[in-house]
């Protein structure tokens, strides 16, 4: 049971549209249909021409880049041609011909980490976004989410590689692939919003979504609790465990995370407020209150009765707001003064 490995993918999140939706990262795709899975960047624009400078960007065979602008480049023909310039992670650079941007989509409001250019790996990460409901891809009353022109493609690329269709040719197949492919992209929009607008899938979307914030539940190949997105494995491991066993597992996991996090949230917390209280100019606590609360507390700590090393100190301190009034200030000595600091 110890050596069952869970790792953490991404998020769920229940959108203000009504979808629900789930942002992640894994080396592993999630089982679904090919068109499914070309378009698992959800609420994102089909149109390339909305694009501007900083905007995330999913290249369909190479994963999310951050869209850098334009470049005219020169060609052997001795021709300019216009090239969209995509920035990965690791400094990974892409440039796509203009005449094929309908292999870049532009990213809404989804939060996707840079994919990793590189040609050598065939089993690099790749960050998805998906709907989070197995069914979602065909929604009753919907219907089934539009089928990816993949033969269309291949029938194409075989006659291309068999020298059967001249250059100028070729580049208007390629033209035509594309543009079918733009249009495959807004007719998965008009699904996508078509789905979330359907009262069913609200109320399956919000069930699902409030349930594993209590119980960790399978979504996908993964399973989802606290809105974080995990996959369990080594798979002969897990699959050597009882539900009751995973459960506990994953919720062991999220939990220490959680409080891990909430831990480094106070001492940032603590850290910010010493930080304030150095920047804090105090102004002198006056004569007249010195000398009234010298005579009140007998000239000795009020905590051991020590007459060593006095020092006047504010009970309610000044970064919280205490004043340098008679009833906020009190004798103590250096010892229980600065052991008082370290309790607060």
């Amino acid at each position: 049971m110890q050596r069952t490995k869970i790792s953490e993918l991404g998020k769920l999140s229940l959108q203000d549209d009504g979808g629900l939706i789930c942002s992640v990262t894994s080396d592993e795709p999630p089982s679904l249909d090919l068109s499914a899975l070309k378009a698992s960047f959800a609420l994102a624009s089909p149109d390339p021409s909305d694009l501007t400078i900083g905007d995330l960007v999913a290249h369909w065979d190479h994963g999310v880049a951050r869209y850098s602008g334009t470049k005219s480049v020169g060609t052997a023909d001795g021709e300019n041609a216009d090239f969209l310039v995509l920035k990965f992670a690791e400094c990974g650079q892409l440039y796509v011909p203009a005449a094929r941007s309908g292999l870049v989509q532009k990213l809404g409001r989804t939060a996707c980490q840079l994919s990793k250019l590189d040609g050598k790996s065939t089993k690099r990460p790749r960050s998805y976004c998906i709907e989070a409901l197995p069914d979602a891809y065909q929604w009753t009353g919907i219907g089934k989410f539009p089928e990816f022109p993949k033969e269309q493609r291949k029938q194409r690329l075989e006659r291309i590689t068999q020298g059967k269709i001249y250059r100028k040719e070729q580049q208007q197949v390629e033209t035509q692939f594309y543009a079918e492919v733009s249009e495959w992209r807004r007719a998965c929009t008009a699904y996508l919003t078509a789905l979330h607008a359907s009262p069913n899938y609200r109320q399956a979307s919000q069930e699902f979504f409030e349930r594993q914030n209590s119980e960790p539940l399978p979504l996908l190949d993964w399973w989802s609790y606290r809105a974080v997105v995990l996959r369990v494995g080594p798979i002969e491991l897990a699959n050597d465990l009882n539900h009751d066993e995973l459960v506990l597992l994953i919720k062991q996991y999220v939990l220490r995370r959680d409080r891990s996090i909430e831990k480094i949230r106070r001492e940032v917390e603590t850290l910010e407020n010493f930080g304030r209280l150095a920047s804090v100019v105090r102004e002198p606590i006056p004569e007249e209150v010195r000398l009234f609360v010298w005579r009140r507390d007998n000239g000795q700590c009020v905590r051991c009765c020590s007459r060593e090393r006095l020092e006047f100190d504010h009970i309610i301190p000044v970064i919280a707001g205490g004043s340098s009034t008679e009833r906020n200030i009190q004798l103590l000595c250096e010892s229980c003064n600065r052991s008082k600091g370290a309790t607060i």
